[in-house]
């Protein structure tokens, strides 16, 4: 036997080991990727406030103010008479207006302002002076106006009339118009308006007819309809920045449906808790939650959009009058702001609500209703301040 090869061959299988071993520690390792579930809680991400913008107010009584919502001492900046509305008549500036998320008034755009008799003013920001009026409906009841993904056309709803109709905001001319009636004549009610993110299709909620339209917004013609269960009243209703889904108050039973876009598949039902009514929501930009404000108390819920459920609510300060009529994101998506009218008696507020923390950020108590509420371009509310409005006073209930 030759031992020299023996051992020869002992040598090179330690040496072989031995690289082995040493490739095996020096090599890059992988750690195998796993998916976790985590316990739903409120978000808490972190994001950098802006502020940078002021709010446009338009009254119950018509009038038009400038806010700066993050000065709680010295928020109010000025106002004019647009519109003088007498207190003795049931004719307001008190429903719903609503900008694409992101968007701001600047100077030399034209701010349509509805009133509960139908009619609706179309306002220039440069002067605040009505440049236009148009008679959408003629009955006492809710109206909304949403404008389009471009802030090209603004799409209205009058519910008492049944009227849904679209306005060229440079042109000012009506470029479709329909009628929402039953056979009978009944009028559908359409409370509210929303263009879809992608500007192509608008969706309108038929409280009396208990559906859901998708509407062309080129032409008018509806392109599907979602029959809800009767009796559930279909009564506002919002999508996501995504445009993928579509929250909808239903006021016949207290609850908010959650449909995909634009299939209007049910996606989820969330009851409301206690006696609350819904009546106005949000997504928050990124889509995951939604903030709805009820019609009867001063709270927000907040809902999850993959879960379906409350994960919390946030009390708002108590008024006289309790109750939301309006939630907005801010531009920048730092913010939602939410609008309590009030009344022209004892006043209202607008109180923002800090996105990162789910929490009251700043609160603007005023004097008098605040209607409609929409983000302004500083250098806009800066020059109408300067050029334009009133300088404040204090006790404003006119």
């Amino acid at each position: 036997m030759n031992y020299k090869l023996i051992l020869l061959a002992g040598f090179v299988v330690i040496l072989a080991i031995g690289f082995g071993a040493a490739y095996l520690m020096l090599r890059p390792t992988t750690t195998p990727t796993t998916t976790t579930t985590s316990v739903l809680t409120k978000p808490t991400t972190t994001i950098t406030p802006s502020q940078s913008f002021y709010l446009l107010v338009f009254t119950q009584k018509g009038i038009s103010m400038v806010l700066n919502p993050f000065s709680p001492s010295s928020s109010f900046l000025g106002f004019q008479h647009v519109v003088n509305i007498s207190l003795n008549t049931p004719d307001q500036v008190y429903f719903w207006e609503q900008l694409p998320y992101n968007s701001m008034i600047k100077l030399g755009d034209v701010v349509f302002m509805p009133l509960n008799n139908g009619t609706v003013y179309a306002v220039n920001t440069s002067t605040m002076k009505v440049i236009k009026s148009f008679q959408v409906g003629n009955s006492i009841g809710f109206i909304g106006i949403d404008y389009s993904p471009n802030m090209q056309y603004v799409a209205v709803a009058d519910g008492p009339s049944g009227v849904v109709e679209v306005i060229n905001v440079q042109t000012l001319q009506v470029v479709w118009k329909d009628t929402f009636v039953s056979p009978t004549g009944r009028t559908y009610y359409p409370c509210d308006i929303r263009w879809a993110p992608n500007g192509q299709y608008i969706v309108v909620p038929m409280r009396f007819n208990n559906s859901v339209d998708e509407i062309n917004a080129t032409n008018g013609q509806v392109i599907r309809v979602l029959a809800a269960s009767p009796g559930s009243q279909p009564y506002m209703l919002s999508p996501n920045n995504q445009g993928t889904m579509l929250a909808v108050e239903y006021v016949g039973n207290n609850s908010v449906g959650f449909y995909s876009l634009p299939n209007l598949s049910l996606l989820g039902i969330v009851k409301m808790p206690g006696k609350l009514i819904p009546q106005r929501g949000v997504f928050t930009p990124n889509g995951q939650y939604y903030l709805e404000a009820p019609a009867n108390e001063n709270e927000v819920v907040i809902i999850s959009t993959s879960s379906f459920s409350i994960i919390e609510n946030i009390t708002l300060p108590s008024t006289s009058s309790p109750g939301l009529s309006e939630i907005q994101l801010a531009p920048g998506g730092n913010y939602a702001y939410v609008v309590i009218h009030g009344n022209p008696q004892t006043g209202g507020m607008i109180v923002l609500i800090s996105l990162s923390s789910m929490s009251i950020a700043y609160e603007i108590p005023l004097t008098t209703a605040p209607a409609i509420v929409l983000p302004l371009q500083t250098s806009a509310g800066t020059y109408l301040v300067d050029n334009v409005l009133l300088p404040p006073v204090t006790g404003l209930h006119c």
